[in-house]
């Protein structure tokens, strides 16, 4: 287990892509906001102990994508 960051992004309220590292996110994240509706992106920075899909995050914060 990781207490390092990782991304979900999502469309409206549906997942794209779950447990991103950040260097993914980064390149995921860029290539997808300016090919879809800006306000139907959001993203989500998970920060705690975590190791896989399933296991419950200590913390998360949804990220608002006005930037």
């Amino acid at each position: 287990m990781t207490k390092e960051k990782s991304y979900h992004i999502y469309l409206e309220d549906k997942v794209l892509f779950k447990n991103l590292e950040r260097e993914l996110f980064e390149i995921i994240w860029d290539r997808i906001y300016v090919s879809y509706h800006k306000d139907d992106l959001s993203y989500e920075e998970i920060e705690g102990e975590h190791s896989d899909n399933i296991t419950e995050h200590s913390y998360w914060q949804r990220i608002d994508n006005s930037v």
